[in-house]
Parts: structure tokens; sequence; C-alpha cells
């Protein structure tokens, strides 16, 4: 394992194989969000998770089980509960049951809140969810949970939503690779979320090999980060203390070529697992 945290998506999206499965990823990987659940939020009913697409290609008994070998290899396993319902709870302690309830079932360690409304909104209940929702996971998992949440560039506009929000949680990953802007912009990106939080040891760099790469080596305007910025990246350092560490969308997408891409074709033009490897041996 690193001194700094390797956080790596896993992607029910894909098929398995040529996508790897669960079990496969690498022991030097210290959290694997699983990607993505929702929820199920009728009016006047109690809200639950919605596992469909996490589960379009492998059953949730096969992902159970890939979640005890990977945790067995002492990585972390999270759900990553993608909807912008999480603003808007409205029953938090019956939602917080509901998420120890599947928690339990799933043998997972904790969460991965992953708020993108559209546009951005800030959220009090989302605060205060998170809030009531480590003790319990505690209490039930008899362990101390994962708690962590992606932030892009319109949280930076929200500083106190931000800072109040970071410190009900682990740490916050960035997600400020859609579309890339380049090595420097997204330092500084990364920098300005460790000042609002106050904390660098609270921010990991995320970066992307969603693809495709850019023809010209060169363009910004890609859902990808160039392999070589993703070794800069992994080496660099705050000027005061260090990063948490660095966050990978996702292993399930580390191929040369995606099956499931669209024109134009999708994949990273690398041998399949360039950037998990990457990351293992760069990550201090």
């Amino acid at each position: 394992m690193s001194q700094e945290t390797y956080v790596c998506y896993w992607i029910g999206q894909e098929p398995t194989p040529p996508s790897i499965t669960l079990d496969r990823t690498p022991a030097a990987v210290d959290v694997v969000p699983l990607a993505f659940v929702g929820i199920n939020a009728p009016r006047g009913a109690p809200w639950t998770l919605n596992f469909d697409f996490l589960t379009q290609h492998n059953s949730a008994a096969t992902i159970q089980q890939w979640i005890g070998t990977v945790r067995s290899r002492g990585t972390k396993v999270v759900f990553s509960i993608n909807d912008s319902n999480l603003g808007k709870i409205p029953n938090i302690p019956q939602f917080v049951d509901e998420v120890i309830k599947q928690a339990v079932a799933w043998g997972v360690d904790g969460v991965d809140l992953d708020y993108e409304p559209v546009p951005f909104v800030t959220s009090q209940t989302l605060i205060d969810f998170t809030k009531a929702l480590r003790p319990a996971l505690r209490t039930a998992l008899r362990r101390e949970p994962v708690i962590i949440a992606p932030v892009w560039g319109p949280w930076a506009g929200e500083k106190q939503f931000l800072h109040d929000f970071a410190q009900q949680l682990d740490y916050v990953t960035t997600m400020d690779y859609t579309s890339y802007p380049g090595y420097a912009s997204t330092i500084s990106s990364v920098e300005l979320y460790m000042k609002i939080i106050g904390d660098p040891g609270k921010v990991a760099i995320g970066v992307s090999c969603m693809g495709p790469p850019p023809p010209d080596g060169t363009s910004p305007y890609y859902d990808f980060t160039p392999i070589g910025d993703v070794v800069k990246l992994c080496q660099w350092e705050p000027t005061s203390g260090r990063k948490r560490g660095v966050m990978l969308y996702t292993s399930s997408y580390d191929l040369r070529v995606r099956p499931l891409s669209k024109p134009p074709p999708s994949g990273t033009n690398l041998p399949d697992g360039t950037f998990m490897a990457t990351i293992a041996k760069y990550l201090p």
C-alpha cells in the first residue's frame, strides 16, 4: 500500500470481460467505490437504494462475493451513491437506516456521496444526512466507516458549503477532468479545494481514463488525463503538508479499446491496465 490513498472506481456499466471483474482489483488500491447506486424516491413512501445500474452485467450475489475477496486483501469497498436526491432526503433517520441495512447486507465499508445536481445547489440536508450516517454506520459495521465524496468546479463557488460538508467526510476526491483542463489548471483547482477545506490531507486528485485520448496529444477537451500528467499528479505535493492521494475513474475503462463505446471509439490506446499500474507505481 502507498503512503497516500489510492481510490479506484469500479463501474457496473461495462461488460466483464474485457473490463476487469471487481475481485481483480489490484491490491495496491485502498478504496473502491462501486458505481453506481441510485435512490428510489417515491412520494410519501420510504426511500430505498437502487442497484440496477451496478448490477447490469453481474448479479448482486456475484458482486457481494467479490467484495469479500477484495476486502480480504485489505482494500475498502464503498457504495457510490450517485443521485441528486441526496440533497433533498425527506426523512433522514429512515434513509440512514436504509443505507445501513444495505451496507451490512452487501458487506461494504461505507459510502461515496456523489452529489451532482444541475444546476448546482447547496443542501444543508446533505450535510445533516452525512453527519447522522457516520455514527450509525460505525455502530452497525463495528468498525470506522469510510465516507467520501467527489467534488468539482461548482463546489469551489460554494466555499462555506464545501468546507462544512468536508468536515463530515474522511476526504474528498476531485473530478475536474471533464473536460480535462490541463495539468496546471488541475493543480490550481486542487490547491483551491485544499484552501477552502483547510487541510491538504483531505483532498485526493482525480484522474480519468474515460477517453478517447486527444488525437493530437494536447487537446484539453477530452474526458481523459494524459498518462504523463497522471505521473506528475501522483508525484505532486502541496507546499504545506501532503495530499490525500489520487482517484482513478475508473478501472473498468482502463482498456486499450472499450467495446461499448460509440464513435469516436473510446479507450486509452494504451495496454489494458496502464492507468491502474501507473498510479500504483508513482503514488508516494
